[in-house]
């Protein structure tokens, strides 16, 4: 399952083929470069190490600062191992450019990002929660609370996992199968259709998709 890192740039829109108007999220990759490899004879398993964007030595610490001269690497400030066949780690070469060209125009993709942070929300704002309808009957200053969160005396507490007022945000998020509608090889860019998780300049991990791969394996089983 190879992939690629990138940064949010945004969204615009575009025109496909049809000349239909199509939102879309900007993803640059043009900074990707294979850092290491993990072999089945070392390691145990198959992987390719790939680093995104550039950084000085000097924000480094030695461990860092090591791994990247052993493998006569350029430091890259975020690094991800994307699991691949014997077969396709061969094709790779530590130092090697990795460009947007890995996918094309029309494959579905998998992105994965960190959603945005919205601190201490309550429950109609983190749930989506109705809250109450009225005034009357005694109601004060309760139109936006949950209610109920318990029972009486059995079981006489509160369920794990209730929907309650907390921390919304900052959450891993995957978005699976969004279209690739360009690719832009010498910018560096992808263009997915549909919204991505985080805000702009967020790091996000881009992937063929996982569903059409099963679906290949099942069609292949039969």
């Amino acid at each position: 399952m190879k992939g690629l890192i990138g940064k949010k740039i945004g969204m615009t829109q575009v025109f496909n083929d049809e000349g239909n108007l199509v939102p879309v999220t900007v993803i640059d990759v043009n900074t990707c470069l294979v850092v290491g490899k993990r072999t089945p004879e070392k390691d145990e398993y198959s992987a390719v190490t790939v680093g995104f964007g550039e950084i000085r030595e000097k924000l480094l610490n030695k461990p860092q600062l090591g791994f990247f001269k052993k493998a006569s690497a350029t430091p890259r400030r975020h690094l991800r191992e994307f699991r691949v066949t014997a077969e396709e780690a061969a094709g790779f070469n530590v130092g090697d450019a990795v460009k947007a060209d890995m996918f094309t125009k029309g494959e579905l993709v998998d992105v994965t990002g960190v959603t945005k942070g919205r601190g201490f929300s309550g429950v109609m704002r983190r749930w989506s929660f109705k809250g109450s309808q009225t005034k009357t009957h005694g109601t004060h200053e309760y139109q936006r609370h949950p209610g109920a969160i318990g029972q009486r005396k059995t079981p006489g507490r509160t369920y794990p996992n209730k929907k309650m007022p907390g921390h919304y945000g900052v959450d891993r998020v995957t978005t699976q199968n969004l279209t690739v509608v360009d690719v832009d090889v010498e910018k560096g860019l992808v263009l997915v259709k549909g919204a991505v998780a985080g805000h702009n300049d967020g790091i996000v991990i881009v992937r063929p998709s996982i569903k059409v791969a099963m679906r290949a394996q099942h069609k292949a089983a039969r």
